[in-house]
């Protein structure tokens, strides 16, 4: 039997990538606050939800095995007001509404804004407290502390990918130093969130998900040996630039 899926932010581009590749190994619901039926093919269930209604989150974890969050807001230059309702209340109602459930696992999506004070010449590894440069990156590190919560005391796995510059290829314009060093191709991004549904025995944990690049932002060893991932791209090759 196919595993159940549920995808917050169903209609961002992460998730339309990942939908778009994985479609046919999962049964596997969307979930956004818009919607637009005509991207996903008929197999792919799509719900309009309004995450901060914890009801509606009750209703789309019934049923559900593992729940890729990726809803939110992702700009680092959000007021506390804008990511207050999508962040912080959506994702507590999230982790809640799958524990009562009993959904196996929650894969929420962090930032690597959550570490993004430290200097750009430091390269970050989990175990480093977190270090957020904006608010948005507070709502990240909010979320991790609240999948901690949920695993260890509510019984529910839980993995945070403190994702980093997620962007294709084609639609490059410009990345510094720092960009390269947290580019996260969308296939590798793709792989890992394969990896982190079908790997058992995991309780919670923090993992880095960027690229192979050449100089690596954040470190990527435990999101290796946890696993199994086995990134492809390296910025530095595939822009052809090189680091400052």
């Amino acid at each position: 039997m196919k595993k159940r899926i549920l995808i917050t932010g169903g209609f961002g581009k992460i998730a339309q990538y990942f939908v778009k590749k994985f479609c046919d190994n999962y049964e596997i619901t969307v979930a956004d606050i818009v919607i637009k039926e005509e991207i996903y093919p008929e197999n792919i269930k799509i719900i309009k939800a309004d995450l901060t209604d914890l009801e509606v989150c009750n209703n789309l974890c019934i049923g559900i095995d593992t729940i890729i969050h990726l809803a939110g807001i992702a700009n680092p230059d959000s007021s506390f007001n804008e990511v207050l309702n999508a962040n912080i209340i959506a994702s507590k109602n999230i982790f809640e509404a799958a524990t009562k459930a009993n959904c196996k696992r929650v894969i929420y999506a962090s930032s690597a804004q959550t570490i993004e004070s430290y200097s750009e010449d430091i390269q970050i590894n989990k175990n480093m407290p977190v270090r957020p440069k904006n608010l948005y990156g507070v709502s990240k590190c909010f979320g991790e502390a609240l999948g901690a919560y949920y695993a260890f005391q509510e019984n529910i796995s839980v993995i945070c990918l403190r994702i980093g510059a997620y962007e294709f290829p084609n639609d490059f314009t410009e990345m510094n130093a720092r960009d390269l060093s947290a580019f996260l191709h969308p296939d590798d991004c793709n792989q890992l969130l394969d990896k982190c549904i079908k790997t058992e025995n995991l309780k919670y944990e923090i993992l880095n998900a960027i690229s192979n690049n050449r100089y690596k932002r954040l470190d990527i060893t435990e999101t290796i040996e946890k696993v199994g991932y086995n990134p492809k791209a390296n910025a530095f090759d595939l822009f052809k630039l090189k680091a400052e």
